[in-house]
């Protein structure tokens, strides 16, 4: 029953029987009422080649872009086979809360309860963002989406600053495979002028089977609708430029016309799996700015709009300028 499940619940934990080469984290963002203070919190496990293994709870702050990687014994994570529910050292991460003690050198606690949920849609055939590619076997990464938007309730104790985050916003997603592409743009933003707009983009070179192709997933969620542009819906990229810290992209589908221009702001250094060792390290931003344009195949604007606080990663620079 768990093989079944996980394939058409990507939110849960994927690797009950995985003992070496894999990873699987799952990523919370989270931005105050005042957008003053983002925080992105990233618990996980991992597996190295040989099998040593170790949970984790990453975060990056954008204040000051503090980052931070929390290593727990593995025994020490806890996972849920019937909904996302996965607990590190008593730390609790499901997909409405978070419940949070760290006594480190940084210390954070708290609880924040997550309300007027927008999960991602399911369908039999696309049970998550990757579409139809969420079957396919052996694959070097998948990706999920869990929360399209969240608001909060609840506040955190910040290296002895308490942060309300009442009222604020939040995002939820997760990876999880072997390693992270060689290269990739992701980016993700839900603060524009109307609430409840949200944009996700990804794009990526994918390895399987000895071969090796650039493939993407994003959507736009204009208050109740939902645009998908990906590979498997037929989207193609018509540009993808990046220089100095900016990045356009315009993707096509036989509808629609897609423009994001993102601005890469100050970043954190955080720390990403290959072969299921956490060790390879990347630059986020959780406060960029992007500039996103939908129009339709008569070039009529649809939407178009200014966001804040956007996720922004850009890896392996000299490849995407050449791409």
């Amino acid at each position: 029953m768990y093989l079944i499940s996980k394939l058409f619940n990507p939110e849960i934990f994927q690797g009950k029987y995985k003992n070496k080469n894999y990873f699987e984290g799952w990523y919370y963002k989270l931005v105050d009422k005042n957008e003053s203070n983002s925080i992105a919190f990233i618990p996980g496990i991992a597996f190295d080649e040989s099998g040593r293994s170790h949970a984790f709870i990453q975060l990056i702050d954008s204040l000051g872009y503090k980052t931070d990687y929390f290593k727990f014994p593995f025994e020490s994570f806890k996972y849920s086979e019937n909904g996302l529910n996965v607990s590190i050292d008593g730390n609790n991460f499901t997909n409405n809360s978070i419940d949070i003690n760290i006594n480190r050198d940084y210390i954070i606690k708290g609880s924040l309860e997550f309300i007027e949920i927008e999960a991602f849609p399911k369908t039999p055939f696309s049970p998550g963002i990757m579409g139809p590619f969420s079957f396919v076997p052996f694959m070097e990464c998948y990706h999920g989406v869990v929360n399209i938007h969240h608001k909060i309730k609840g506040s955190l104790i910040i290296d002895d600053k308490e942060v309300d985050y009442t009222k604020g916003y939040g995002y939820i997603e997760k990876d999880w495979g072997k390693s992270f592409p060689k290269w990739w743009v992701w980016m993700q933003c839900n603060h524009f002028s109307e609430e409840g707009n949200s944009l996700m983009f990804s794009i990526a070179e994918i390895p399987w089977l000895k071969r090796h192709f650039t493939g993407f997933i994003s959507f736009l969620k204009i208050k109740d609708k939902l645009y998908r542009f990906a590979t498997y819906t037929g989207a193609k990229i018509k540009k993808l430029d990046y220089k100095d810290g900016s990045i356009e992209i315009i993707v096509e589908d036989k509808e629609h016309n897609l423009s994001i221009k993102g601005r890469y702001d100050e970043g954190g250094v955080l720390k990403a799996p290959k072969n299921g060792l956490m060790d390879r390290m990347i630059s986020e931003s959780i406060s960029s700015d992007v500039e996103v344009i939908l129009r339709d195949k008569r070039a009529n604007i649809v939407f178009k709009d200014q966001g804040k606080n956007a996720g922004l990663e850009i890896v392996g620079k000299n490849m995407i300028s050449g791409h």
